[in-house]
Order: C-alpha cells, then sequence, then structure tokens
C-alpha cells in the first residue's frame, strides 16, 4: 500500500517525524518497506510566467524570455526549450538556486545576452525523466510562490508491507485510524453527506448470485462533463499512490478507492440496456476487458450484466464496451460488496490483476459502500458537473440485530501473554481507540472485556486477536526482556483436551510408539509434483508466481512433501535398521465441482500421511505394507475404540504418480478413509 504522507496528515496530524512514525508504524505491525521523498532536494525554484519571448540574435535554437518571477521586476531568462511561449506558467530557477546533481543557478551570458536565472523541465528538477520541454504548470499558479511549496514537493511516500489479514489498512482512511490509535493524535475522517437527487430515473439491480454479492449500490448520474481536468492535487496523491492519472471519471473513482477502501466501476449509462444483474457466468461467456484482453469467463467468475450483455467481472475488472470514455455524458456507478471467495484467486487465473480484486479478495467493509457511492458522487459533481440520482440498493435479506461479533477478553489472560500488567481501564482505551466498543464486566476475581468488533476489522475473531491489539498498541517495545521467561503451561489432563487436539496426540502417541518420525513441512510444492499427487477430480491451487518463484502450488496432498523429506535423508546418507519411517498431519488444498453455485469450491482438509522405506525385494515390500496397516489400525483402534475394523480393498489410481496394481482403498468399519500404495 503506498500513499502520500501529506495526505495522511490531512486526516491524522501527530507531532512525529517521517522516520518517527515509520518507526511507530513498523513497531504496530505495519511495516514500513520504503519511504521516500517525492523530489530530490533542490532550492529556490519559484513560479514564474512569461511574459515575453523573442528570438535569440545569434542563436536559432533559442530565445530571451522576459519572466515575472513575483519580485516586481521580470527577469530576462535565455531558454531553449522547444515548448516555451507566452502565458505559459512554469518552473524557475533563480540565480544562486541549487538543482539536482550539484548544479547552480548563475548570473550569465548565453551567446551575449545575459541571463538571470532558468526556465526548468521536470527532469532538471529530479521529478520525472522527461527532458523534452519545460514543467508546465496549471494557468492559476500563484507566481512567485516557491515550486516545493506549490507542487508539494517537501512530501514523502510510504509503502506498507501489508499481511492479508490487515485489509481495513488498504485505504487513507484506514491507515488514518491505526495511526490515531498508536499515537492517541486526533482523526479528522471524512464526512460525506447525503447528496441530494435531482433527477427521478433509477435503473434497477437484482442480486441473481447473492451469496457471491449480497449488497450493491448503484446510481446514474447524468451530464457529467467527461473531459473536465482532473484537479492537480488529486493526480498528485493518486500519482503518489502508485496509480496514474488517466481521466476525471475514472481518477475520482479511484481517489474513492485510496481514500475509503471501497473499489467502485463507474459504466457508460447510456450503453447498458434494462436491469443490472450480478450473476455467475453463462457457459461460453466472452468478455473483452479494459485492459483490451478477450477472456472466456469460467463458471465460477461472478459477472456483472444488463439483461442482454456481459459488462463486466465483478470485483476485478470492466468490459471495455461498457466502459466511460471522454465521450460519456451519463454513468452508472457501481458500489458494491463481493464475497472473498467469489473474487479470490480470479484475477491470477487469467494472468492479471487489479487494485479492486486485490481488495476485494481480502475483504471489503461492507457497511461503508454507500459512504463510497456518496463521496464519488459529491466529487463528480464537484469536478465533472451533473445532476443525480437516488441511490438503488439491492441486498439480500439479514437477519436483525447487531451481527458484528461480540469477543470476550479475560485482562488476566492479557497479562499472561504479554508478559505484563496492563491495567484494565488501560485495555479498554487501548480497544477503545480501535473502534471497538468495550464492557468490562466481573466474574468473581476475573474482569472480562466484553468487546464488540467494528465491521471494517473482520480479523479480529479470537481473544487472541484482541489480546496482540492491546501489546501492539501499549507498544511491543515497552515489553521488558528478562534473563528468564516464565511459559505458562496447559496442565489439564489430556482427556479434557478439545477433540482435535486429543486425537492428534493420540495419533502422535501411536505412530511415535512404532518409530515413526513426524516432519512438518512446507504447504507449497513445485508444478511436477502437485499434478503428480493431485486426486483425480480436483483441481491445483496456485498461488502469485512472484511471491513464491519455482514453487507457487499449494500441495494437494502429503506425500510428496514427505518425499522430499525423504530425499533429503537419502542424500545425507541417514540410514535405520527396518528403513526410514515418517508421518505427517497436514492440511492439502485442492478445488472441486461440487454442483452449487460457485462451479468450484475451494477445500482444505487435514490429512494423515505415512511413509515407510521398503527397499530391497518383495519381502521387504509386504513387510512395509504389513507395517503401514498395522499402523492404521493403531491410530484407528486408538480414536474408535478397540473394535474398529480395518479393510483394504484393490481399486484404480486416485493419482497420476501412483500405480493401479499396487493401489488398495482403506477402510474403517466399513467407511472410505484413505488409500495405500
Amino acid at each position: 500500500m503506498k500513499f502520500s504522507e501529506s495526505w495522511l496528515r490531512t486526516l491524522v496530524d501527530p507531532k512525529l517525524t517521517s522516520e518517527e512514525l515509520s518507526h511507530l508504524l513498523t513497531m504496530a505491525g505495519l511495516e514500513v518497506e520504503e519511504l521516500d521523498p517525492v523530489a530530490p532536494a533542490f532550492d529556490s525554484v519559484v513560479v514564474g510566467h512569461v511574459l515575453e519571448v523573442v528570438k535569440h540574435p545569434d542563436a536559432d535554437r533559442l530565445n530571451v524570455c522576459k519572466v515575472d518571477t513575483g519580485s516586481g521586476t521580470p527577469s530576462t531568462i535565455v531558454c531553449g526549450a522547444p515548448n516555451v511561449a507566452v502565458g505559459l506558467k512554469v518552473p524557475c530557477a533563480l540565480p544562486g538556486a541549487n538543482l539536482p546533481g550539484d548544479f547552480t543557478i548563475k548570473i550569465a551570458k548565453v551567446r551575449g545576452i545575459e541571463s538571470s536565472g532558468m526556465l526548468c523541465s521536470a527532469k532538471e528538477l529530479g521529478l520525472a525523466e522527461d527532458a523534452s520541454g519545460l514543467l508546465i504548470l496549471p494557468a492559476d499558479a500563484p507566481v512567485g510562490q516557491s515550486i516545493r511549496q506549490y507542487l508539494d514537493l517537501d512530501d514523502n511516500q510510504f509503502e506498507l508491507k501489508l499481511t492479508p489479514n490487515r485489509a481495513d489498512c488498504l485505504s487513507l482512511l484506514g491507515i488514518a485510524r491505526e495511526v490515531g490509535a498508536i499515537t492517541g493524535a486526533a482523526t479528522c475522517l471524512p464526512v460525506v453527506p447525503e447528496v441530494p437527487a435531482t433527477i427521478a430515473d433509477m435503473r434497477a439491480v437484482v442480486l441473481d448470485a447473492p451469496e457471491a454479492c449480497p449488497l450493491y449500490c448503484g446510481r446514474v448520474v447524468k451530464a457529467v462533463n467527461a473531459k473536465a481536468p482532473t484537479p492537480e492535487w488529486m493526480k498528485r496523491r493518486l500519482e503518489r499512490s502508485g496509480i496514474r492519472a488517466i481521466s476525471a471519471l475514472v481518477d475520482i473513482t479511484n481517489y474513492v478507492m485510496l481514500e475509503l477502501g471501497q473499489p467502485l466501476h463507474a459504466f457508460d449509462n447510456t450503453k447498458l440496456e434494462g436491469v443490472v444483474h450480478a450473476r455467475l457466468a453463462k457457459p461460453e461467456e466472452k468478455l473483452l476487458l479494459l485492459n483490451e484482453q478477450t477472456i472466456a469467463v469460467d463458471a465460477d467468475i461472478l459477472m456483472i450484466s444488463d439483461d442482454v450483455k456481459p459488462l463486466a467481472m465483478a470485483g476485478i475488472m470492466g468490459g471495455e464496451d461498457s466502459g466511460i470514455t471522454l465521450e460519456t455524458s451519463e454513468l452508472f456507478l457501481e458500489s458494491a460488496f463481493f464475497a472473498p471467495k467469489a473474487i479470490a484467486g480470479r484475477a491470477r487465473r487469467y494472468g492479471f490483476g487489479s487494485d479492486a480484486s486485490h481488495r476485494f479478495e481480502r475483504f471489503v467493509d461492507a457497511p461503508g459502500l454507500e459512504q463510497a457511492s456518496r463521496r464519488c458522487a459529491e466529487l463528480i459533481l464537484e469536478v465533472a458537473g451533473g445532476t443525480i440520482e437516488q441511490e438503488f440498493i439491492d441486498e439480500r435479506p439479514r437477519q436483525g440485530g447487531d451481527a458484528r461479533a461480540i469477543i470476550k477478553m479475560r485482562t488476566s489472560r492479557c497479562d499472561q501473554i504479554l508478559g505484563l500488567h496492563v491495567p484494565t481501564a488501560e485495555v479498554a482505551r487501548l480497544l477503545t481507540s480501535l473502534g471497538i466498543e468495550v464492557a468490562v464486566e466481573r466474574h468473581g476475581s476475573e474482569e472480562i472485556a466484553r468487546c464488540r468488533v467494528p465491521a471494517n476489522r473482520h480479523d479480529l475473531t479470537r481473544e487472541i486477536d484482541l489480546i496482540e491489539e492491546v501489546g501492539r498498541l501499549h507498544g511491543f517495545e515497552k515489553i521488558e526482556i528478562g534473563s528468564s521467561l516464565e511459559l505458562p503451561l496447559d496442565l489439564r489432563h489430556p482427556r479434557e483436551w478439545p477433540l482435535r487436539e486429543r486425537a492428534m496426540a493420540e495419533m502422535g502417541r501411536v505412530l511415535t510408539g512404532m518409530g515413526f518420525f513426524e516432519t512438518v513441512t512446507f504447504s507449497f510444492v513445485a508444478e511436477d509434483e502437485a499434478r503428480a499427487f493431485c486426486p483425480t477430480g480436483l483441481r491445483l491451487l496456485k498461488v502469485d508466481e512472484e511471491r513464491r518463484k519455482g514453487a507457487p502450488w499449494l500441495r494437494p496432498s502429503v506425500i510428496p512433501s514427505l518425499l522430499t523429506c525423504r530425499r533429503a535423508n537419502q542424500d545425507g546418507q541417514v540410514r535405520r535398521e527396518g528403513g526410514v519411517r515418517l508421518f505427517e498431519t497436514a492440511s492439502v488444498f485442492a478445488e472441486m465441482d461440487d454442483g452449487d453455485k460457485f462451479a468450484r469450491a475451494t477445500i482444505e482438509n487435514q490429512n494423515l500421511a505415512l511413509m515407510v522405506d521398503a527397499p530391497g525385494k518383495a519381502e521387504a515390500a509386504q513387510a512395509g505394507i504389513r507395517l503401514v496397516r498395522g499402523a492404521i489400525e493403531g491410530v484407528a483402534q486408538a480414536l474408535g475404540g478397540a473394535g474398529a475394523r480395518i479393510e483394504l480393498r484393490p481399486c484404480e489410481a486416485f493419482m497420476a504418480a501412483l500405480e493401479g496394481e499396487t493401489t488398495a482403498s482403506i477402510l474403517v468399519n466399513g467407511a472410505h478413509a484413505g488409500y495405500l500404495t
């Protein structure tokens, strides 16, 4: 997440330097990956107004200019830029100015004419690589004002390395909330008033896939001027956030996304026919996207369409044929909530990504979409004019009451985990600063904070999450590190453990007692391993290759992980009488066609995998099979009782890497439980 520091400081302005703010954010879990000035150091450059341009008498490519620099007396400056013209406002370096590259401006004669300064290009100021001409400033630029002040060049660009659970910080609003909570500085968050409707037109919306799109807000804006220029302050904020300015209407939707975290999309309303639908893709449906890529959309892709044609890949990218242009006079503005599971991985499947999909697949604050729609409409009216209709909102029926999560946190547990005592009043203050509603209750000697979590913090679901928030805001640096560390031990009898923990402990006990070693391996494997061990009927899952490099595939089976571990032991010449015996209990991942509205449902299962060396003759292989069967029986009886029955039945190979003649289905009490090969 990139953003401009000066933009952030319009929302919250702690009395900290840029470096101090960077350190504080990093220590609070929002790692600042880069902190760079938006412009190099230079001084004595002002806004100049070109009053007169005449050809140099002794040089064909030079002009002699009269320039008003705000001093009261026009300066004579010799300039070779091809785009210099009377009436322009341009940066003017005064005599004595120090420019990037250790270059000082002096009064000097150029072909016999004294030049008192220099008119500058963007490259000469270190702002861009373009040196083809002068940097042209807006006509209303105040003459004589420092160019650093006018273009806000003392700004810094922050880049945060956010973890996937902190989608709330993919906006200036979210970051400002965090800074306010961390520093105690007052926040001045955007207040978006209702935008009164001035026309009666309304385009209806129908949610045909409510599980994927439970909430959709649309409105029509007419008589807009799509050719209106984007305000310079908005351009700067966009560019310093890593987004290129395109046109006023597109820039406004991107600006609101950065400001409030809600992606929006604008359609050309004159190109829409009938009702707008949020639905799943139809068979053999194709769409020409804004990136000029034509795709055949899969059945699990959520689409926005009208009554006749598809318009966009919902939450990912709009279609070219319904997009706005400089000729657009009416637009249909979309602000919607798309479920993360309906968006996750879809863009990467087609080889691209978008700022919108990056946010939707991590979770967008559903209650904020109406505010984003109003904010966008407000800016459109301000920048491009127009008349607006009332919002049309279609949403899935919801249960009554406040659906926000309520989590109970024991203050004693908080102290125990953090290793220091945080007073209950301070705990309540810290959590309240995050927008969490806190009510402290007393149960005997125990104080419990009953916390209602705000909708934008979907990552807070457990007591330990709240304890982490207390630690972040209180300051991990304040936790003293002593020469010894006391760790609380769970002294409960195993019978009191949760069912899953008891099962894991029993499996480990049985298998280690039979000479197996437990492995803990990574969840990602190379493509050839993933394909070889992907069960029949399932599809592989892949993550961003740039992040995972050579092993971007989530494993569909634990077998390749065990084989890799065994190979590492073999390469290290590890030998053991009776062969090496390994086991691991771990998650496996895939997609399957389960016939519901989402044709590909993502699955994650906990699998137990065993591996036994059976080198040499057939007798050794048979001994290995008997050992594995004995291990399975031991696990089954430990979990299901002494009467658990194990049966092996020959079956077809269920993975490409396996041989059908040597594969058997494992049945426990008659129910399929796994495979042996």
